[in-house]
């Protein structure tokens, strides 16, 4: 399936789709009428791709979508929930307004879905902090992470412990499914594999319904032209709803079960005293202060990998700069391999007002003194039409895309000479660009090294 476009909503729909909440919340909570909203637009794609029948209630189209595999259950429940009046005033948005654009590919990625429970669901936003990762960071944070670990395992398992409505892992499982190099099966076993390694996790059992739906609509789009419809039963769906932080239950959650473990974890500080002591004397290594949850996000992370595995993640770089983040700093960060520290602050993110950083990790002691960076000192000139395009963005995608490339090719060359020339090693290259920075460097000062790349 080849990569697209991630359109934005349309302003006519969000506004018809808001109204819808505000009426509907007259008579039940506002976080109902959103799930409510929402499930109108699961419906109304359902038929779309075939997964329940036209011409029929919301209502029905919901119950036909929970049967098609247990991980889609719940929208059974959503479907008993509806009175006959909730359901006129979500069928009014729905049939004025169509979610999805005809465009075949954006209707198989069902970006549209994501977003749409961002947008409508102010619980999630602030309580949760729910923030999608857009496709162009996905990519460069998998690119960093999984593409290097593939080099290392043959199917390289991963997870995102903050999946939400599960951008991240959409953009795993394509990856996964395109790069493991296996033929086409006809019972849809090449498929079923690559969702096998895709795990995530979130706190919002709604958020985590519509990233189950999403990727059985992933894995729908390659199977269509196999099978029928009963085959998604048996795929393997692996999102859970818990508290990734504190859970002590989910399997999914197992320490050092993963290779690659990447995420855009919530950057707020938690509100409740109990919790955030709760949090606190789970990861007292780096909760120091009023600490910010992509701390302890962190910490967990490097719990989850296997010894040597890859950690990647779109952070808030407000630790850089805050004395809560002293701690994480010099005490915690440099017991693991930074593989990489890449600026973003200067880089237009949607839905992003928070200034961002990019970290990767190797769960192993440090391997060089010095760390590879992309540093910027200015921002977009202008708002860009395309996020993906943005000229600060482009020049750091260029610089570590030209970087990594280098050191493949370093790493070929080497196995190349060891295999003509056992018992020796070649002379290492040079590759000088991006900048390696001191592994000392305190990254408190890190912005205000001067720009070497965007």
């Amino acid at each position: 399936m080849s990569r697209h476009p991630q359109p934005s909503l349309p302003s006519a729909l969000v506004a018809a789709a808001q109204n819808a909440v505000t009426e509907l919340a007259e008579a039940v909570p506002h976080q109902t009428a959103v799930t409510w909203v929402h499930a109108g637009a699961v419906a109304q794609h359902a038929v779309q791709v075939g997964f329940g029948p036209a011409g029929v209630s919301i209502r029905s189209v919901l119950d036909r979508v929970a049967e098609l595999h247990p991980g889609l259950a719940p929208f059974g429940d959503l479907a008993a929930e509806l009175d006959t009046i909730a359901e006129k005033t979500i069928v009014e948005v729905w049939r004025q307004h169509q979610l999805m654009p005809d465009d075949h590919q954006i209707r198989w990625w069902t970006y549209p879905l994501g977003d749409l429970y961002q947008t409508l669901s102010c619980e999630a936003r602030k309580n949760r902090a729910l923030c999608q990762t857009p496709w162009w960071i996905s990519e460069l944070l998998l690119h960093v992470s999984m593409d290097r670990a593939a080099e290392v395992w043959q199917r390289p398992l991963l997870i995102d412990p903050a999946c939400g409505t599960g951008h991240l892992l959409i953009e795993s499982f394509h990856r996964v499914y395109r790069g493991s190099g296996r033929g086409i099966t006809d019972d849809g076993r090449d498929v079923a594999d690559a969702l096998g390694c895709v795990h995530g996790v979130d706190l919002d059992p709604y958020a985590v319904l519509v990233a189950r739906y999403r990727l059985l609509t992933m894995a729908w789009a390659d199977l269509q032209h196999r099978t029928d419809l009963t085959a998604l039963a048996e795929l393997p769906v692996h999102v859970a709803a818990a508290n990734s932080l504190l859970a002590e239950d989910e399997p999914l959650l197992e320490h050092g079960g993963y290779h690659v473990v990447v995420t855009n974890p919530p950057y707020v500080t938690p509100k409740d005293a109990t919790v955030r002591e709760r949090i606190r004397g789970r990861y007292p290594e780096v909760c120091h202060q009023r600490y910010c949850l992509a701390l302890p996000f962190h910490a967990l992370m490097m719990r989850l990998l296997v010894d040597g595995g890859w950690c990647a993640q779109l952070t808030a770089n407000s630790f850089m700069k805050r004395e809560f983040g002293r701690k994480y700093i010099e005490q915690w960060l440099p017991q693991y391999d930074m593989q990489w520290v890449i600026d973003t602050s200067g880089v237009y993110i949607p839905g992003h007002g928070t200034p961002t950083v990019i970290l990767v990790h190797r769960n192993q002691p440090p391997s060089s003194d010095t760390v590879r960076t992309v540093v910027g000192h200015r921002g977009e000139p202008r708002v860009p039409d395309d996020p993906a395009q943005g000229l600060v963005w482009q020049a750091i995608r260029q610089a570590v895309y030209n970087r990594e490339s280098a050191e493949r090719f370093v790493r070929g060359a080497e196995a190349a000479w060891r295999a003509d020339h056992p018992g020796t090693a070649p002379e290492p290259p040079q590759v000088l660009a991006p900048r390696e920075t001191p592994r000392q460097l305190n990254l408190f000062d890190l912005l205000e090294i001067p720009d070497t790349a965007a």
